[in-house]
């Protein structure tokens, strides 16, 4: 004898769901994986400069890495502002009031982050660090203005999908050259330990679980512009780490990068020459400094 439940079953599958009656949508695959995927290109490519491989394993010029700090310390500063205006928009959403507060507290702590970067470009270049006279170069500007402009205007999940990158990038190139980071005699060794560590990885897991809770819900048009976004905010962070160390090694690489960006919409053929020439345009290293190499 069928139970009452088993009875609703069938009778539900037998009447009900051939005329277009559903229990419940099947769950979308998380929008993130295709993101992750669209980006990797430019992930494998943070990972394999230079400049990295520089500051994890501690031959990094002191003077090129306090230079790119300096670079971060005005980048958080406009990341703090984007993060706090995201939370306010988002709280006004119901069901994502847990996110919003998560987005404040994170807004905290880049500044915090901020603060301790000023500290720390001090403690290894013996000199202090004002932020009113750093001068952001023209691709954090781009980047900037990009997330900006995202978070002020654009759909809910677009604008979590232009942040997204900072967290994402960040945490998996630390998960990636952590195990093989040279520490002792590092003197990056604080910076480097702070890369992929296990609060980062919670913090990431977090933040990619709120872009994919807007993404749940939202058209397939959304979910593709989402990830357009978040690709196109993945390169931009390769072409600031790109400038800061001077000319990318492998050249092919990067016009690769541009033309596939080109080709998908993502950004105009203009924008990627004027990368390009920002990219190789006469090199002003020589100019003296007092930080020691």
């Amino acid at each position: 004898m069928l139970s009452r439940r088993d009875y609703l079953k069938a009778f539900c599958a037998a009447y009900l769901l051939p005329i277009g009656g559903t229990f419940a949508a099947e769950p979308k695959e998380a929008w993130s994986r295709k993101a992750f995927a669209a980006a990797g290109s430019s992930l494998q490519a943070v990972k394999r400069h230079a400049f990295l491989r520089g500051v994890f394993e501690g031959t990094l010029s002191k003077r090129t890495f306090a230079a790119y700090l300096c670079q971060n310390i005005s980048y958080l500063d406009n990341y703090a502002s984007c993060l706090d205006l995201l939370a306010a928009r988002l709280s006004q959403i119901r069901g994502f009031e847990q996110e919003a507060r998560e987005l404040k507290q994170w807004a905290q702590e880049t500044r915090d982050m901020r603060v301790w970067t000023i500290d720390y470009v001090k403690s290894f270049t013996g000199q202090s660090v004002n932020p009113s006279e750093i001068v952001p170069l023209p691709e954090l500007l781009a980047y900037q203005d990009f997330e900006a402009r995202a978070v002020r205007s654009a759909d809910l999940g677009v604008a979590m999908a232009a942040l997204l990158p900072c967290f994402w990038i960040w945490n998996e190139f630390g998960k990636a050259l952590r195990p093989t980071a040279k520490l002792q005699d590092n003197p990056f060794r604080d910076w480097v330990e702070g890369m992929g560590s296990e609060a980062s990885d919670v913090s990431a897991r977090k933040a990619v679980s709120i872009a994919d809770k807007l993404a749940q819900n939202g058209s397939d048009a959304l979910r593709a512009r989402m990830t357009d976004v978040f690709a196109a905010g993945c390169w931009l962070e390769w072409q600031v780490f790109r400038t800061t160390k001077g000319r990318f090694a492998d050249a092919k690489e990067e016009q690769r990068l541009c033309a596939r960006f080109v080709e998908t919409g993502k950004i105009s053929s203009f924008a990627c020459a004027s990368f390009h020439w920002i990219a190789h345009r006469p090199n002003v290293e020589n100019q003296k400094s007092d930080i020691p190499d």
